[in-house]
């Protein structure tokens, strides 16, 4: 330990492998960062089946596994009005998992993105808002690819293929689960 120390000390970059983790946001801040107006959440357990789990990395484009079990929290307003579904996911960068949250529309588009705990060395820069600001409005519709819709971010690319893929991730579970099976609009308090 010592050793890094003094190489930190120098001025002498930490090797790519001792990234350490950064956590910007808990799971209650990045609630309130997504949804500041939500006072009621409900969780909904979804899971799917293998042929729906291959259905959605077909309709993705994507060739890793995706996880059988998304937890959705479901944000009310203090009133009881539905503002949106928020999911906390992680997509691999580089080499480590990002994590972070995205808050969906009533209307199944993106209220807003937040990174919580970054763990890669380099790309940071994907937590800033201005980056994040890309995300707001786009539904499972838009293509939500670098050089299409989303601006790269120099020095951080993978780690921006990442967040993309995240996004379009969340926006199909929850676009296609709810379109189907509609929750209460409004939440009453016991």
């Amino acid at each position: 330990m010592r050793g890094i120390g003094v190489l930190l000390m120098l001025g002498i970059g930490v090797p790519v492998g001792w990234a350490q983790e950064q956590v910007f946001l808990t799971p209650e801040e990045a609630l309130a960062e997504v949804f500041p107006e939500g006072r009621y959440v409900q969780r909904d357990t979804l899971r799917f089946s293998p042929a729906a789990l291959q259905q959605a990395q077909h309709a993705l484009r994507r060739s890793e596994p995706l996880d059988s079990v998304l937890v959705v929290m479901r944000v009310y307003d203090a009133s009881g009005k539905l503002l949106g579904y928020a999911v906390i996911t992680e997509e691999v960068g580089k080499y480590r998992p990002i994590t972070f949250i995205v808050g969906v529309r009533p209307d199944f588009s993106v209220e807003k993105v937040a990174v919580m705990v970054y763990r890669e060395s380099h790309g940071g820069q994907v937590r800033l808002p201005r980056f994040l600001y890309q995300y707001r409005g786009k539904t499972i519709r838009d293509p939500i690819q670098t050089h299409r819709d989303i601006v790269n971010v120099s020095g951080a690319t993978i780690s921006v293929h990442a967040l993309n893929r995240g996004v379009k991730k969340v926006l199909y579970f929850v676009t296609s689960y709810y379109q189907k099976h509609p929750p209460a609009l409004t939440y009453h308090p016991n």
